[in-house]
């Protein structure tokens, strides 16, 4: 039947009118008074044409009021469910039991208001007296501009009336079921109490027991017995401990999208088996590094090469406009689709000739597999002398300028090859055309 219904043809299907239906959220005595609290048949139109919100305000003349949207649904595609028919019916004067029933058509987008409206009224003074009542709204808040102008300047013959306005409104929108209760008490006291006795939460305690140090701290020799055990306890498969030893006994010190690629394990795992074998350095020459317990790179002067450098490259149509490592954590985005779909990580080291995947990335100075890159390293260590302690702790082994000429070699590597990618692709469309 609804099927059939619909079946209309195309020709007469586009003659007819748009309806709307507006679902007013009171009893309706005059609908021009209602118009005028949707801001007028005009404003309605605008707003319905336009894409924009349709607003009800009870009292329009009111400033402090609470304005509530309505929610817009389209109807025009309708298969199944209810339909709203706009009927046209005349009765007859001399039999009113004859009825003529004309159809207008089918609505195409209702607007309901099922929301809730909170301080509707108006700052009003009930005079002494009297059972009538003063409007304050004047005498708060301008009411055109020739009393706006002059507002700080005149003379009031009284002072004005206090009056407090809502300072917050209802911050949802729909009415919740939800229960308020007191903040929750993490004390330690706390605690206890509510291991003993009833009332124990049974929901595993999340904790985290990573070691994250600063520049200046000093460096753990050794993790936690408790975090040795957690990890143990989350993975009791030998394979991801023996890669991880593997790895930090190869070299101490890693960025995690290093330690990423060179084992390929889930980041979640990583997370619960990683405390157990390296810290973290949040800040420093070293920083956004994992380090293996026991090991100090300020006391080694082969610290120097595993300091962080970060570049950013400028926009490429090889490098993702928005893919970039997050720095304000470890847990970085080490994982990027590739042209075939499959999920590759990204590689901690550059390359010479080869594009990075990220616009954003932090690489440790014997990552970066440039001969210049390698020259600036030697030079260094033939030629400077070696720094203070506390030059180590601020700046590392290697001077400013290092870095920044191995972050320029960098640039003009990634300039260099996406000059000849470009000149490639052009190749192969010339080639194409003809």
């Amino acid at each position: 039947m609804m099927a059939d219904f619909l079946k209309v043809p195309q020709q007469k299907r586009k003659d007819q009118k748009q309806l709307v239906l507006i679902k007013y959220p009171a009893i309706v005595k005059s609908t021009e008074n209602a118009l005028k609290t949707m801001g007028g048949i005009q404003q309605i139109s605008s707003a319905h044409f336009n894409n924009h919100a349709l607003e009800l305000n009870h009292t329009p003349d009111n400033p402090f009021t609470s304005r509530i949207m309505a929610e817009r649904k389209t109807q025009e595609n309708v298969t199944s469910g209810t339909l709203h028919l706009v009927m046209k019916i005349k009765r007859k004067k001399s039999d009113p039991s004859v009825v003529k029933t004309e159809f207008l058509g089918m609505v195409s987008t209702v607007y309901s208001f099922d929301v809730m409206c909170d301080f509707q009224y108006l700052p009003l003074k009930k005079r002494i007296g009297t059972d009538s009542f003063e409007d304050l709204i004047p005498a708060l808040i301008p009411t055109d501009i020739s009393s706006a102008l002059c507002w700080w300047t005149q003379s009031q013959a009284q002072s004005t009336p206090l009056f407090l306005p809502p300072y917050q409104f209802s911050r949802y929108l729909t009415p919740s079921t939800k229960i308020l209760g007191r903040e929750t008490d993490h004390t330690e006291k706390t605690r206890k109490a509510a291991r003993s006795g009833y009332g124990q939460n049974l929901r595993v305690e999340r904790k985290a027991l990573s070691v994250t140090v600063l520049a200046t701290d000093e460096f753990p020799l050794a993790p936690t017995q408790e975090a040795v055990d957690d990890a143990l306890f989350r993975c009791k498969h030998d394979e991801p401990h023996r890669l991880l030893r593997e790895l930090f006994e190869e070299r101490p010190m890693w960025t995690r999208i290093g330690v990423v690629y060179r084992t390929r394990l889930d980041d979640n795992l990583l997370r619960c088996i990683l405390q157990k074998y390296a810290f973290y350095i949040q800040s420093g020459p070293w920083g956004r590094l994992w380090c293996k317990f026991g090991y100090d790179p300020r006391k080694d002067k082969e610290g120097g090469l595993y300091q962080t450098l970060m570049v950013s490259f400028r926009q490429h149509g090889s490098i993702p406009e928005r893919q970039r490592l997050k720095v304000s954590s470890d847990r970085s985005q080490t994982f990027l689709p590739t042209g075939d779909g499959v999920v590759e990580p990204v590689n901690y080291m550059y390359e010479q000739g080869k594009l990075p995947r990220v616009r954003q990335m932090w690489y440790c100075v014997t990552d970066v597999r440039l001969p210049q890159a390698v020259e600036e390293l030697i030079g260094i260590v033939e030629a400077e002398q070696p720094p203070s302690p506390e030059e180590v702790r601020d700046r590392g082994w290697l001077p400013p300028s290092v870095l920044d000429r191995i972050r320029d070699l960098i640039k003009e590597d990634v300039a260099k090859t996406s000059i000849e990618i470009e000149e490639m692709i052009n190749d192969s469309a010339v080639d194409e055309d003809f």
